[in-house]
């Protein structure tokens, strides 16, 4: 009875330590040696930065929130870019960002298929083309879900105007010229109950802007002043009467009542294209506006600035400037 308990015992050992700790030939034992492959260096990756373009170097695509921007500069395909706002770092992204919208509510839109106009709010469709059609080409129109402006004529000849229509009942509003000068071709847009009108020298990079009521009457120019520049359209939304609009050179920003027309700020943001080889301000119509929360905007300068950050405190007026690496500067 002893004995037998033992080889039982045994028996268990054997199948709890596994077969080969129990006989076999050495043969059957032999441990492999294990091949131990050298580790290849962790380069780390080279620093984002921006080469500055050849040719227009145009922020698009721009967007922006309280910790980061991000957009694209030119036309190159991998050139776009997301800049840390607390630490300065530039990071790369594999395609372009969404664009922040200029207004900050849900408003209605324009789909053109020339010669075709159509206004629509979400689903729902309302044309427009019995009553525009053959005005111009391409069509140029703008909404805010229910009034829709439409630029018609020949605006090279300084004869352009603007028709303002009532959407829901197809009806014609009011009628403008908008043509100043040397600025005679254009583009527009509705903030909010406001018509904004560009005018700009067709063939050049230069423009001015005002604002219309949807009775056709002027309210203001755009900046306060006949001469603020605003080739580029970098403007954006602040309250329901407030918008903030760029100066198409980069270097200045207006916030203005666009009911009443009333400037109610103005913020110098030259320093932005203030360094060794600039002077203070930017190529025309190549710098971005986008909010970035809590108060504060930032601008994203196009050449020479290409790609730095000016943020911008409105309460305070202060400005902070970002610069983004630039690939003749980055180590």
């Amino acid at each position: 009875m002893y004995i037998r308990a033992v080889s039982i015992s045994l028996a268990r050992a054997c199948l709890l330590a596994g077969v080969f700790a129990c006989g076999g030939s050495d043969a059957t034992h032999a441990v492999k040696p294990i091949s131990i492959q050298p580790v290849a260096a962790v380069v780390p990756p080279k620093p984002a930065c921006i080469r500055p373009p050849e040719e227009t170097g145009t922020i698009n695509s721009a967007t922006g929130d309280s910790s980061r921007v991000s957009y694209c500069v030119g036309t190159a395909v991998d050139q776009c870019f997301s800049l840390d706002l607390a630490t300065g770092a530039l990071k790369a992204i594999d395609k372009p960002p969404e664009p922040q919208s200029r207004s900050q509510g849900a408003v209605g839109r324009i789909e053109t298929t020339n010669p075709e106009l159509k206004v629509c709010s979400g689903e729902a469709c309302k044309t427009l083309t019995p009553q525009v059609w053959p005005g111009a080409a391409p069509l140029r129109a703008a909404t805010n879900g229910a009034i829709a402006a439409v630029m018609l004529g020949d605006a090279t000849a300084g004869k352009g105007y603007v028709d303002v229509y009532d959407v829901a009942k197809a009806k014609r509003l009011a009628t403008f010229r908008y043509a100043r000068g040397d600025f005679k071709c254009g583009e527009i847009a509705m903030l909010g109950n406001t018509i904004y009108v560009e005018q700009n020298v067709c063939e050049a990079p230069s423009g001015r802007a005002a604002l219309y009521s949807i009775k056709g009457k002027k309210i203001a120019n755009v900046g306060g002043r006949a001469d603020f520049g605003t080739f580029g359209g970098a403007f954006t939304q602040l309250d329901d009467k407030s918008w903030a609009f760029l100066g198409e050179n980069g270097n200045k920003l207006v916030i203005q009542d666009v009911a009443s027309g009333k400037v109610t700020k103005r913020i110098d943001t030259s320093m932005l294209f203030t360094t060794v080889a600039a002077a203070n301000m930017g190529n025309p119509g190549e710098s971005a506006l986008v909010r970035l929360g809590s108060g504060k905007l930032a601008v994203i300068g196009g050449t020479p600035a290409n790609g730095s950050v000016a943020i911008v405190d409105l309460e305070t007026g202060d400005v902070k400037v970002i610069r983004a690496a630039l690939c003749n500067e980055a180590s």
